[in-house]
């Protein structure tokens, strides 16, 4: 087994947890559906970071050709799922019986932490790409990512339902736009 095979494995099983925590909980969400109280930006919110899970997975092929590894490279590529776990993790509540939930207090109650995790995730991948490849080119998606670091910034600042109203709006352009990416090869 290659070094980069390996990591790819370790790689997909905690970002596998991440993705399924995400899962569990729109499924929970369903089941409860009575007892809940949706809040559209919280929804978008989900539906980003189940994105950004599997976009991260897909990115990793940029380095399937990339040798020698080191520990360095190894620890920038697999701070990327653990971070994005915890944005998971932050990002969908657990629902207790019994209970209503309201889900626009339980997204302001994180919005700072998530936005924050979000951010990290961006930042880190940059510098991992830029360290690991040794150049950062400036590709469409690498914009889009800088982009979106612009866009997370005020939640991390304020929990104004005025600015996460216009960052939600800002995300779904921003995953509308990622689509437009799919046409590209992965590796």
């Amino acid at each position: 087994m290659r070094a980069f095979e390996f990591l790819l494995a370790l790689y997909s099983i905690v970002a596998g947890l991440g993705m399924s925590i995400v899962v569990r909980s729109i499924a929970q969400m369903i089941e409860a559906r009575q007892r809940i109280r949706l809040y559209w930006v919280h929804v978008v919110l989900i539906a980003f970071v189940f994105m950004a899970q599997i976009v991260s997975w897909f990115s990793l092929w940029q380095f399937a050709g990339h040798s020698p590894w080191t520990v360095a490279d190894a620890l920038f590529l697999l701070t990327i799922p653990l971070v994005l776990y915890l944005v998971g993790h932050l990002a969908v509540p657990e629902l207790e019986d019994g209970l209503v939930h309201d889900l626009r207090e339980y997204y302001y109650r994180h919005a700072r932490w998530g936005h924050g995790l979000m951010l990290a995730v961006i930042v880190i991948s940059l510098i991992g790409e830029a360290f690991i490849l040794g150049q950062l080119e400036m590709t469409p998606p690498r914009m889009l990512r800088i982009a979106l670091g612009v866009v997370f910034l005020p939640g991390i600042l304020t929990v104004n339902p005025a600015v996460h109203s216009v960052q939600a709006a800002l995300l779904v352009a921003a995953m509308a736009t990622g689509v437009s990416f799919v046409r590209i090869a992965i590796g």
